[in-house]
């Protein structure tokens, strides 16, 4: 094999993407067709993310970290709608400058990836292009999907994890300086861990869910103004572990505006806390109160120690 090119077309597809150990019973045609079978009787949740070298994760990155920071974040939507997952395509469009050592090393961590969330790869596409380009197009079961419309008048806001930890790691990732940041914040940037399990129990609990990816601020507006309500935010009462609170202000924007957290942000009727606090001691997730929903048309309330305060921070923006 060669360590300079990229293999043909169909020889990478069969020596690094077939025969993958998760599979998934209701897949009756994967990799090999021209299309993929799906054979379900449950409702199908699907979600597509594209990730570019320089924009979603550092050109220098691993092939094992670019696996972590396309499939992580991606697997995260799943989360959001409490879905089960089943399967997953995968378009790879790669440059002329990656080996087959690189393809092997990426196909090799988002297998480990696939068994560890037991999500299927059943398909996709490979191309040559000008810039590492990956897109996943990921589906997962659910009778019941939660969604951002559900929230009602009354119910708390809840999140999950440690807010801002890989905003921080952020500037200390691009200047390869990591060895500086909290092994933490590492950790959350570069594996990401979305609460799936948890957030499957939570079907059926909680009245509506999204995933926190581009900053809470911006996603908690996504999810008041698809209910029509407000959320009342309280800063003091937001998750950050002590090296982020210890920058005060600083540490307070990351886990505010700083994005790439893929944590889940939910509302709950209060009579259901002790069920919610019960599954989270469960499944070993950290679970917050932040706030509440009030009757509105799509605003977020922002209070530091029940003072309402104008935010002067933005989330993540796309473009």
């Amino acid at each position: 094999m060669s360590h300079n090119s990229i293999m043909h077309e169909f020889d990478l597809i069969k020596q690094c993407f077939t025969n993958w150990p998760q599979q998934h019973n209701d897949v009756a045609v994967g990799i090999g067709d021209d299309c993929l079978l799906w054979m379900g009787t449950t409702p199908l949740v699907v979600s597509a993310d594209t990730a570019v070298s320089g924009r979603h994760f550092p050109e220098f990155a691993s092939p094992e970290q670019v696996a972590q920071r396309v499939f992580l974040p991606a697997i995260s939507d799943l989360a959001a709608m409490g879905a089960k997952p089943a399967f997953f395509t995968l378009a790879l469009t790669l440059p002329k400058r990656f080996n087959d050592d690189w393809v092997i090393a990426f196909a090799k961590r988002l297998q480990q990836l696939s068994v560890q969330t037991q999500c299927m790869l059943a398909g996709g596409d490979t191309t040559q292009g000008e810039q590492l380009t990956i897109t996943l197009s990921v589906h997962g079961t659910c009778a019941h999907p939660l969604l951002r419309s559900g929230a009602n008048v009354g119910d708390d806001v809840w999140v999950t994890g440690w807010l801002g930890q890989a905003a921080a790691a952020l500037p200390a990732v691009l200047s390869r300086q990591e060895n500086t940041v909290p092994n933490a914040w590492r950790q959350a940037y570069w594996q990401p861990q979305p609460p799936l399990k948890f957030a499957e129990q939570l079907v059926g609990i909680v009245h509506s869910a999204m995933d926190i990816s581009d900053g809470l601020a911006g996603d908690a507006q996504h999810l008041a103004k698809a209910s029509q309500v407000d959320l009342a935010l309280n800063l003091n009462s937001l998750p950050l572990d002590e090296p982020l609170r210890a920058l005060g202000e600083e540490g307070v924007r990351h886990a505010v505006a700083g994005g790439d957290d893929y944590q889940l942000l939910f509302t709950a009727d209060s009579s259901v806390q002790r069920e919610i606090l019960a599954l989270a001691n469960t499944e070993n997730v950290n679970v917050t109160k932040i706030g509440s929903v009030q009757a509105g048309s799509g605003s977020v309330k922002w209070y530091d120690n029940q003072q309402l305060i104008d935010l002067p921070w933005q989330s993540f923006q796309h473009f």
